[in-house]
């Protein structure tokens, strides 16, 4: 098992963050005392058949975190042997975590088992992008079930599971498309946005907006994010740091 792991918590004029680098390695950008920017790195090739990667993410009470990926993440043939990709979160008290997730491909021949948690305490708040591609060029794609679990103290937020093969699509789940581009509210309303753009509004605070296509970058999803991001009210980012 190969583990990340991002802690953020308030200083007295800068945050105090703790890194830990596993096959993805996190890289401090920028923050002030109460916010931090990390940049998110493969730290070699991803995802090959047999690994395991697990990433955990801790915002303290009253902070902003935001998460970039630097480039995506290709799951490649597996010849048999399936991957597992793992993330807990965790957003604490009048907390946000904003992750800007970048595609996701499973090539012809991966085998991926993907899930996310994510845990909100009283007044915490979630956005999250991800995007999955079925296939890089010229490929139908291969077997993932990916499942993005979400919820608070007073339950569950939002529970979805997917389980899709390239090679064999099936009718009323992604049909003959192969990009699933996705942004997430989690414990807040996000404002409206144009009619280019689905939007489901989930039953306790948040929403769901979803594009299905063949291309990514034919994705409505960018304006939903900067729409939705910008709701989040962040608390500016100071005092930049680069690291090595």
């Amino acid at each position: 098992m190969s583990s990340t792991r991002i802690e953020v918590s308030s200083g007295v004029e800068r945050a105090r963050v703790v890194l830990g680098a596993g096959a993805v390695v996190p890289r401090l950008v920028e923050r002030g005392p109460s916010s931090a920017r990390i940049a998110l790195v493969a730290g070699g090739a991803l995802l090959l058949g047999g690994d395991e990667v697990s990433i955990e993410v801790d915002v303290g009470d009253g902070c902003t975190l935001d998460l970039e990926e630097i480039g995506g993440t290709v799951a490649y043939r597996a010849d048999g042997r399936p991957s597992t990709w793992t993330v807990t979160v965790r957003v604490g008290r009048d907390a946000s975590l904003a992750w800007a997730g970048l595609p996701f491909v499973v090539s012809d021949g991966a085998a991926v088992v993907r899930r996310m948690d994510v845990r909100l305490a009283d007044g915490g708040v979630a956005l999250l992008r991800e995007t999955l591609v079925l296939g890089r060029s010229g490929e139908r794609g291969g077997w993932i079930d990916t499942t993005l679990a979400a919820g608070d103290d007073d339950g569950p937020i939002l529970h979805e599971r997917l389980v899709v093969e390239g090679g064999a699509p099936m009718v009323g789940v992604l049909g003959e498309h192969r990009v699933l581009d996705t942004v997430s509210a989690l414990g807040f309303r996000p404002p409206a946005i144009g009619p280019a753009c689905t939007v489901l509004d989930l039953d306790e605070p948040g929403a769901v907006s979803r594009f299905l296509g063949a291309d990514t970058h034919a994705s409505p999803l960018d304006q939903t994010w900067a729409v939705w991001r910008d709701a989040l009210s962040p608390v500016p980012l100071l005092t930049p740091v680069v690291v090595p």
